[in-house]
């Protein structure tokens, strides 16, 4: 009995403003339809027509979002729920100065009794009581306020949640379930079988406490629905007894048992049905029951109580920043409907649907910030203009060895044309393995070079940074320079109207005097190409003419080691390269933000390479029997030792035993070599040297050899404890065969992998399609460990996941039509768009006032 003092008409209480008969009326009213779940039954003949004839005391009735003219018979129960909060707020004087057009998520809300006592209705009964008479909160509630102002969250729950890493309303009502259980479905008891998941719904026959196991003993409740009995039984859970009186309507939900001939429950989830036999309010059984992530101590039946009072305390908030077109071109149900549907569906269909609305959500607002960040690099100005230079690399190309395919001489024109805007050039080239992305990005630095200006290529390691040097001079003729230093080469380009063009290697690991002396001649401009790790855009590195940024194994680079690109003045032109495809997905969401160039066709002489997984002692020894066939031909083979530990002495140590191993056993009569990062960099030239030449027969290596080695004899890549390589590696060390004219062959060695080792060499075996391997790549390892960072893209994302490629696509498309017509969203019907992309991309907490 609800024993709360009536409030004399006489005199309101504080605060509230003198109510006319029908307000009164309604508040009444939507009291008990907050009780029964706003289902519209709390007026005979349905709430429309008491707003009807109240329409003369209180016109704005029918006015007030999100009802504005429609029926709320049509309104969703969550939309009902929010139209009744402001409606109640605005009845009270809580909101009479914010007028009803005007009201957004920013408005308070405070719990209504009916909500507080749902809030405690399945706790203990010490805290039920605590729960009843809880007081509303002194201050208003927003989406920001912290669970110090939540008056349904326990100093006990507090810090359970806080380990979580929520803090906030907006927190909780965000902590989406990872499932559902299905107790939807009510059986007869006279019907239930053993061993079923099972809900069942009936009254409670009687009570007891029993003494079954430590103290406080437990609860056994008896139930019936008129088809038979069920017996429930709740261990160290003795309250419960005070709690399930006989007549009260419950639903229970768990596996069937039997004890004494009797269907029972052991520990079931519970839920106190409301005499209306509405289960629309139900928390805990006889519905989709939600399981949410959890930190130790806190159990989902607390989570689920604090999501139920989040959702009544929160959904009135939420502020819906989607425009009304795009839900509707898309069927997506708002935003405070959503958020309810992923907590408490009706079906799984409602939770798809719900799930669908926000993950594009999600990827919208990602999409948003990307093309955003597009239209800043390009708008900013101050880049360099590098007049059209094909002209003058016309002999450098044609000095090459080999023709350009169609989609090197396509990329080449494309960055070249954007580097003569003179806006900066922001462009992703990514190709297969072997496709030639090196030799376009040497092309582009050229081209800036012959105008006076300098370019920087950068790998994301030392090792890949050598082996880029001493490729590209190669590959160039570079001779020694006249400052005597083995970091600097010069080479003589026909045609280019610069003379000589100096390339440069700068990385961490060089002598002190080597490293100084780089450094001067870096800053007097001496350096026409400078090749070094990312640690070059460092301040400390003077690069004073910087005009392209070529930034190889892009997906190691994040977007703010890009956004250090942009606070160079000039601002340089960069040019991202992917040593393997980039999957559609992290195309958009990470590097969305640039133009894209892909090169698909291999050159002309490539041949397919067999791939073979040796899964046995006698596997491998084939493998070794291959080596020698093929060298007895006239051909050449890479062996690659693993990367045991983050370290080049053991590494080297590793392939130092390996080839000792080898050229006693295996590979005894053959001329052997060694390759490892731990030699200097003449000594590597010169194991490279003899092995090009074809004075080595077999190379032992560490994965040195990943990128710019192009040995066209070589046949055989034998990769030993294949299973500790990634798949982009596997496939990069597979492309350093098959250059030639004979048949090659790739074998992976790996003596107890993984499960997760066997998917990728399974992978590996099956295709060499990189297009292919690059989505697979991403599906076994998701997108934080792929990128090998937390900038991913998909890594902050709640519910959308990299199988939504649909949604995706459809996020882009209306990201770009948005900011094609209102590039700042300034837009009245913009402005909730704007504050939810200021809120994400700045990761401020959920405030709106």
């Amino acid at each position: 009995m609800d024993r709360t003092p009536r409030r004399a008409s006489a005199s309101p209480a504080r605060g509230q403003a003198r109510q006319p008969g029908r307000a009164s009326a309604l508040i009444r009213i939507l009291a008990l339809e907050s009780r029964q779940g706003f289902t519209d039954r709390a007026v005979i003949g349905g709430l429309d027509r008491f707003i009807s004839a109240a329409a003369g005391e209180i016109p704005w009735l029918s006015a007030e979002p999100p009802l504005q003219g429609r029926s709320y018979a049509a309104l969703s129960p969550v939309e009902r729920r929010r139209w009744a909060a402001s409606v109640q707020a605005r009845l009270e004087g809580r909101a009479s100065a914010q007028p009803a057009e005007n009201a957004s998520r920013d408005a308070p809300t405070t719990l209504s009794r009916g909500h507080q006592a749902a809030a405690g209705a399945n706790a203990p009964k010490k805290a039920g009581r605590q729960a009843a008479s809880r007081k509303a909160p002194k201050q208003p509630l927003f989406l920001r306020s912290t669970f110090e102002e939540l008056p349904f969250i326990t100093k006990v729950t507090r810090p359970k949640l806080e380990r979580m890493g929520l803090r906030t309303l907006h927190d909780l009502l965000w902590l989406f379930p990872h499932r559902h259980i299905d107790y939807s479905k009510v059986t007869k008891i006279g019907e239930v079988e053993l061993g079923m998941e099972t809900t069942v719904v009936g009254h409670v026959v009687r009570s007891e406490s029993v003494q079954i196991g430590p103290k406080p003993g437990a609860a056994r409740t008896l139930i019936s629905d008129g088809t038979g009995l069920l017996s429930a039984t709740f261990f160290r859970q003795s309250y419960l007894v005070n709690r399930f009186r006989p007549g009260l309507n419950l639903a229970l939900s768990g596996v069937i048992g039997e004890f004494n001939g009797r269907a029972q429950m052991e520990n079931p989830e519970h839920d106190v049905l409301p005499r209306s036999g509405d289960t629309s309010s139900l928390t805990h059984a006889g519905i989709l029951v939600p399981v949410y992530p959890a930190t130790e101590g806190l159990q989902q039946r607390t989570l689920r109580t604090a999501v139920r009072n989040a959702l009544d305390a929160g959904l009135p908030m939420i502020e819906e920043h989607l425009p009304t077109d795009i839900r509707d071109r898309h069927g997506m149900p708002p935003v405070d409907k959503a958020v309810a549907d992923m907590h408490f569906p009706a079906d799984q269909v409602v939770r798809e649907s719900a799930r669908r609305r926000l993950a594009f959500d999600e990827l919208f607002i990602n999409q948003l910030g990307v093309l955003r960040r597009k239209m800043a690099w390009r708008n900013r100005g101050g880049g360099i203009e590098i007049p059209d230079a094909m002209p003058r690399l016309e002999r450098f190309i044609g000095s090459l060895d080999f023709n350009l395919t169609d989609d090197q001489q396509e990329s080449l024109s494309a960055i070249l044309a954007d580097m003569a805007t003179g806006a900066p050039m922001g462009r992703l080239l990514q190709g297969e393995v072997g496709s030639g992305k090196t030799v376009v990005a040497l092309a582009s630095m050229l081209a800036v070079a012959a105008e006076g200006y300098q370019g920087a290529l950068m790998a994301p390691t030392e090792v890949l940074a050598e082996q880029h040097f001493l490729s590209i001079t190669r590959q160039m003729g570079a001779a020694e320079s006249g400052w005597g230093l083995d970091t600097i080469r010069e080479v003589t380009v026909p045609g280019l109207g610069r003379e000589p063009v100096r390339v440069g290697l700068l990385i961490g690991s060089l002598r002190a005097g080597v490293k100084s002396e780089m450094h001067r001649l870096i800053a007097e401009g001496q350096v026409d190409i400078l090749i070094g790790t990312h640690a070059l855009l460092q301040e400390t590195v003077n690069i004073p003419r910087l005009a392209l940024a070529v930034v190889d194994e892009q997906h190691r680079f994040g977007v703010e080691q890009r956004g250090a690109l942009t606070a160079r003045e000039p601002r340089p032109h960069l040019l991202a390269m992917s040593a393997t495809p980039i999957p559609r997905s992290l195309n958009l969401t990470v590097f969305g933000d640039l133009d894209i160039s892909t090169l698909r066709v291999l050159p002309v002489g490539r041949q397919p390479i067999e791939t073979r997984w040796a899964k046995s002692a006698k596997a491998a020894e084939r493998a070794f029997d291959l080596v020698r066939t093929e060298v007895a031909a006239g051909r050449q083979a890479f062996v690659v030792c693993p990367l045991v530990e983050e370290s080049e002495q053991v590494q080297a140590r590793a392939a130092t035993m390996e080839y000792e191993r080898l050229s006693e056993g295996e590979f005894a009569g053959l001329n052997v070599g060694l390759l490892h990062g731990r030699m200097t960099l003449a000594e590597k030239q010169e194991v490279m040297d003899r092995f090009r030449s074809g004075e080595t027969d077999a190379l032992v290596a560490t994965p040195v050899i990943e990128v710019g080695v192009d040995v066209p004899n070589a046949t055989v890549m034998l990769i030993e404890s294949a299973d500790r390589f990634g798949l982009a590696q596997l496939h990069q060390f597979r492309g350093r065969v098959g250059r030639g004219a004979h048949k090659s062959y790739c074998v992976l060695l790996a003596d107890n992998p993984s499960s997760d080792a066997r998917a990728r060499l399974s992978v590996v075996e099956r295709t060499s399609d990189g297009f292919e391997l690059a989505e697979e790549d991403l599906r076994l390892r998701g997108p934080g460990d792929y990128l090998g960072t937390r900038q991913s893209g998909w890594a902050e994302l709640k519910v959308a996941t990299i199988t939504d490629v649909d949604l995706l696509g459809l996020a882009r498309a209306e990201a770009t039509d948005i900011l094609a017509a209102d590039p700042g969203l300034a837009a009245p019907g913009h402005r909730a768009l704007a504050a939810e992309l200021k809120r994400v991309t700045e990761h401020r907490p959920a405030e709106f006032s």
